[in-house]
């Protein structure tokens, strides 16, 4: 895991170093003030969790989805785009991402047994997003929630993540409009966890970190496309009383992850 941040670290630091001297090369581009996109792509979640069996010992508990097709959608605008002469004004973005898994089904390890499951997310933010030439530097922060309902079974429960994000973004308009490279790298609190709470322990706690690259831009008259990836990881602690009786299990903790790919299409203006 820190590989992989330092690595998009890293990635950030040399979009800040080829920005210097692009700005000096020509004029700002305009601020699209209002971005919709849509589109697909693949996603693979797994859950592993070490957990009490209720006996004095622990118990191994892991789901995986495998790659599925999975729906997503983006939505940026800016209220004060073109209308405020303050660039301070324009850099306010509010931001919403969501997703949704398409005809899933999954196999809990070791449970010889097929289940439906569904699975969405949504994630709503206020950011800062500030030009400097074909950069632009900010931030972001907001509420999400992660659903994964899963068929009734004996390995896993359901689950019902709401967190706060916050986190840094950088955007770089590499070739202005047609090719434009972000990366927004964020920590998740979760405060909600639903049936995790009542099967594992009701003072349960965790914290997550995300990391999203994408490349995109927009052609003449509107038309815009992005490619995105996603990164998403949760460290679970379970502790604390039960609520369900039987319950599944007492304590543990365990990590949550998933891997995103899309292609997105869309408008904006």
């Amino acid at each position: 895991m820190l590989q992989r941040l330092r690595v998009c670290v890293f990635v950030a630091l040399f979009l800040g170093a080829l920005a210097g001297p692009a700005a000096a090369q020509g004029p700002t581009p305009p601020l699209p003030v209002l971005v919709m996109l849509a589109g697909g792509g693949a996603r693979a979640r797994n859950i592993h969790l070490t957990v009490g069996d209720g006996e004095g010992a622990t118990a191994e508990r892991t789901f995986e989805t495998g790659l599925y097709f999975d729906i997503g959608w983006h939505l940026l605008i800016r209220p004060m785009g073109r209308r405020a002469k303050s660039p301070a004004l324009e850099a306010l973005v509010l931001q919403v991402d969501g997703g949704a898994g398409v005809g899933l089904q999954a196999e809990p390890a070791g449970s010889g047994i097929t289940l439906w499951v569904r699975s969405w997310r949504l994630l709503g933010q206020l950011g800062y997003l500030h030009p400097l030439g074909r950069l632009q530097v900010g931030g972001l922060i907001g509420i999400g929630a992660d659903v994964l309902r899963i068929a009734p079974n004996l390995v896993l429960t359901s689950s019902q993540l709401v967190y706060v994000r916050m986190g840094p973004a950088v955007t770089y308009d590499w070739v202005p409009s047609f090719l434009v490279l972000r990366l927004d790298l964020g920590i998740r609190v979760p405060f909600v966890f639903g049936e995790l709470q009542d099967a594992f322990g009701r003072d349960s706690s965790g914290v997550g970190l995300d990391a999203t690259a994408t490349i995109g831009g927009k052609l003449d008259g509107g038309f815009t496309y992005a490619l995105r990836f996603v990164w998403a990881y949760y460290r679970l602690r379970f502790a604390g009383p039960v609520m369900n009786v039987p319950a599944m299990a007492e304590g543990g903790r365990g990590n949550d992850h998933a891997l995103t790919l899309q292609v997105l299409i869309g408008w904006s203006l």
